[in-house]
């Protein structure tokens, strides 16, 4: 029964559908907003890259004004003061963002073996952890607020942070993974909280998929050989956790008829192959 309600809804969708989607001149603009995973860092091919993917198969016009290196601070003071990049968001029906990995990683990166080991061996005491993270939380919320003044309408995708050296055997390297860990939580429900305040924004949850691919297979060819960025294998998966949260944003707003059908069907085509 259920199977059968799902494919009458999609047959009626589908004729709502089919005269929206002739009208349709302007295509709808993804801006992705963050760090070196969302840019691309180290893929060869364009295209390969997550936000080409989501842009390609769903019809949108991509623009990426992902900053490799940047952290939620520097994400923060884009939305501020760069005029380009607000005009992208003015402008945008869905804005991606990837960002939060290299405020703890700086800190990683920054530290002697020693002190990072320090920082480790005091957990959720260390003041450092503690600053980092209240900083990660009030920019990610003043993040949030630029891109609704800028845009109140336009959907929001936040992507949760992975830990990228699960499986990594390097001395350094397993202090970074530790380090992750350590913040991996905070990060969580910091992130997901921030999403309960706006119908318009939604989690799409890296961190959970990539744990459980790696956890399943013990393989770590979601990520490159720098252990930091996600490989064109990676890059396949966040598109696909993107496009599901496109699928989640627009099946509860009719503010774009052509999208919220599509996103419609979708669901009925996944409920029929079940």
């Amino acid at each position: 029964m259920k199977k059968i309600l799902a494919l009458v809804m999609m047959l009626a969708i589908m004729l709502v559908q089919v005269p929206t989607a002739k009208c349709a001149t302007v295509m709808d603009k993804l801006v992705v907003l963050g760090d070196s995973i969302a840019f691309g860092y180290g893929i060869e091919k364009p295209e390969d890259v997550y936000g080409y993917i989501v842009a390609k198969e769903r019809d949108y016009e991509l623009i990426n004004d992902a900053v490799s290196g940047d952290t939620t601070s520097d994400l923060l003071a884009i939305l501020e003061k760069n005029n380009k990049v607000k005009d992208d968001v003015k402008s945008a029906e869905t804005v991606v963002i990837s960002i939060g990995g290299n405020d703890f990683l700086h800190l990683g990166y920054e530290s002697s073996f020693s002190e990072l080991s320090e920082i480790i061996s005091k957990g959720k005491d260390s003041k450092i952890i503690k600053n980092m993270v209240k900083t990660v939380e009030s920019n990610i919320r003043s993040i949030h607020q630029c891109i609704t003044e800028l845009n109140p309408n336009c959907k929001i995708i936040l992507q949760t942070v992975y830990n990228p050296f699960l499986g990594q055997t390097d001395t350094f390297t397993v202090l970074l993974m530790q380090l992750t860990e350590l913040v991996r939580q905070d990060y969580i429900d910091i992130y997901k909280a921030e999403a309960k305040t706006d119908s318009n924004m939604v989690i799409a949850d890296v961190e959970e998929k990539f744990r459980t691919y790696y956890n399943q297979t013990k393989n770590t060819s979601l990520v490159q050989n720098d252990y930091i960025h996600p490989s064109v294998k990676g890059h396949k998966l966040i598109a696909q956790m993107v496009e599901k949260s496109l699928d989640d944003v627009h099946k509860a707003s009719w503010s774009s008829l052509k999208k919220s059908a599509d996103c419609m069907i979708r669901l009925a085509e996944r409920v029929i192959a079940e």
